[in-house]
């Protein structure tokens, strides 16, 4: 079973690693095998999704974003029976929709607590839609704001916070009203294989864009820990142009773990079965 770590030893671990010379690599899990097989590869954080689990599944990152399952539900349940089981030493971090009216947040948070989550991230969020329907959310009482104040709670239970922001008015609002441990700016769904995104923006503008989500970032918690996500990161070619062109302290991983490692290298290995032959 997964070991529980206090916000400070857990802030501790990912700051040794950094002071060693060593970038941080965070990434999702949506089932046991993949978080037993990714902590033997050496992560410093391993995250439980929604997102996880549809792609697991086969499915596109965005279909955690709509109403087919109860977000929160999932991950308490994929951390419980499948993720948190299966791991060792490795920090896990819950990824929890923060707009969640059918749930008092606190008593949540503490059971998310109880049963071995280290940390907790706004994902799913509101942060990724935009136009009028964002407006209306936020009109509606619907809005970012709920999702602050869940980071607020779990930093009051000394769990390590995790701020998703999309742009750089959510994450000026992100950082002055919640301050979390950790702030990645989402630069988009991930490009290549079988449900990326083709049309996501290049490695240069990705890292453009994201330096100046950091710097707005660290112009208000100097100390923050700064991780690059989505678009053009999908292998570690471009993690390496990510530290060499920004600021960030290392990578988060969605897709770019769970889906693809498993997308061509299954296909490959299913084909090489087929090509046995029966004996002349």
């Amino acid at each position: 079973m997964a070991k529980r770590y206090i916000r400070r030893e857990f802030l501790d671990r990912l700051r040794s690693e950094i002071a060693r010379g060593k970038p941080l690599v965070m990434t999702g899990a949506g089932n046991g095998i993949a978080a037993k097989f990714i902590e033997r590869g050496g992560v410093d954080i391993l995250g439980v999704y929604n997102t996880g689990y549809f792609r697991m599944q086969g499915y596109g990152s965005l279909a955690g974003m709509l109403p087919m399952a109860d977000a929160n539900e999932m991950v308490y349940n994929m951390g419980r029976r499948q993720v948190l089981p299966q791991v060792q030493e490795t920090p896990v971090i819950a990824g929890l929709n923060g707009v969640d009216v059918l749930r008092d947040m606190r008593l949540f948070l503490d059971d998310c607590k109880r049963i071995g989550f280290s940390g907790v991230h706004n994902f799913p969020t509101v942060a990724w839609f935009d136009g009028d329907f964002r407006k209306t959310l936020e009109a509606t009482g619907l809005g970012y704001q709920h999702e602050i104040n869940m980071l607020n709670h779990a930093r009051e239970l000394d769990l390590l916070t995790i701020g998703y922001a999309f742009n750089e008015t959510d994450a000026e609002f992100l950082m002055k009203n919640a301050a979390p441990d950790i702030f990645i700016y989402h630069a988009g769904i991930t490009r290549g294989g079988s449900t990326g995104y083709s049309a996501s923006r290049s490695l240069q503008d990705m890292a453009a864009r994201s330096q100046a989500h950091y710097d707005l970032a660290k112009r208000i918690k100097p100390d923050v820990i700064l991780l690059a996500h989505g678009a053009a990161l999908v292998n570690p070619d471009d993690a390496q142009y990510m530290l060499d062109h920004t600021e960030c302290h290392g990578i988060q991983l969605g897709s770019s773990i769970e889906r693809m490692a498993i997308e061509e290298p299954l296909q490959a290995r299913a084909a090489a079965f087929k090509k046995i032959a029966f004996s002349k």
